[in-house]
């Protein structure tokens, strides 16, 4: 049984997928299966993985996005930890070697968490460097809500046992469905946090308006599963857990403001207020309506 399940889904990326999977077998760490999930691609997306043989274990599955491509893997796998890794990211020769090292040395935590470099070309990342190993560790995930650091959801090692208890990934298409598994892993025993040596390279893509949609519904969908309790640590964990939730949606909020998409933001920012309020965060809360409307009309002007 190999110790890592390196689960990749895909969909249309051919050329960048070997680019992904060129830094996979280029790992220090060598225990490991490396599972891709096409999620119906149509260009030679199977063409291609046919060259790897039996390096690579290969599934298939209509069109119906990451989340069930991801799910399919993790029924799948069959080491100990599966590592998540997108089609157009790229790893580091000690990417896998550190998350061994972080589970041996942190007494085997349910999950690791990992800290991305972003690049549009990889010749970007070439300059970046193995730094000695900083850990943050923490009783679990919801522990960790203090740190404002951004997190890098993309990829993480979590224990196979604790995904399939959780039910792995929401398969609604949505953003930030990573984000809604690590809520749901929160009081898994064990949470640690390398922050040194960065361990993945995160390729950045222009803003779509589809992008923008699913951050909206991605963030909608946080909140409500936060009002019907189906996040995990009850009341007594719940102020950690607005922590992190509302600290997105002041994120995502103002980022769809910056894309000139002020009426997603102001519909998030209304839906998104009983909770705001039981937090409360006041400077948020009062100003960002004025400053959304005030950013959206210069926007309209500025495109006359």
């Amino acid at each position: 049984m190999p110790f890592f399940s390196i689960v990749i889904p895909t969909y249309n990326r051919a050329r960048l997928l070997e680019e992904t999977l060129a830094t996979v077998f280029a790992q220090e760490e060598t225990d490991y299966e490396v599972l891709v999930v096409d999620d119906g691609s149509t260009d030679d997306t199977l063409a291609t993985l046919a060259r790897y043989g039996e390096r690579v274990r290969v599934f298939q599955q209509r069109n119906a996005g990451p989340g069930a491509a991801r799910n399919l893997g993790i029924r799948e796998a069959r080491g100990e930890y599966v590592v998540f890794l997108d089609s157009d990211d790229l790893w580091f020769p000690w990417t896998l070697a550190t998350y061994r090292r972080v589970l041996r040395e942190q007494g085997a935590p349910s999950v690791v968490m990992g800290t991305a470099a972003p690049f549009q070309r990889a010749e970007e990342l070439s300059g970046l460097t193995r730094e000695p190993p900083r850990v943050l560790r923490f009783a679990d995930y919801l522990a960790s809500a203090e740190d404002r650091t951004p997190r890098t959801a993309c990829v993480v090692a979590v224990r196979t046992e604790a995904l399939r208890r959780v039910g792995g990934f929401v398969p609604q298409r949505i953003n930030g469905e990573d984000y809604d598994l690590l809520y749901r892993l929160g009081t898994e025993p064990g949470f640690a946090w390398v922050r040194a040596p960065v361990t993945v390279g995160y390729r950045q893509h222009a803003g779509t308006s589809s992008a923008l949609e699913l951050s909206y519904r991605g963030t909608l969908f946080q909140l409500e599963q936060e009002r019907q309790g189906r996040y995990p640590g009850g009341g007594a964990r719940r102020r950690e857990r607005l922590e992190m939730l509302l600290y997105n949606v002041r994120h995502v909020t103002q980022w769809l403001v910056s894309m000139g998409r002020g009426d997603l933001a102001l519909d998030l920012y209304r839906r998104g207020l009983p909770l705001l309020l039981a937090a409360p965060r006041w400077r948020y809360v009062l100003g960002f309506p004025p400053w959304a409307v005030a950013t959206t009309v210069r926007q309209r002007v500025l495109r006359r």
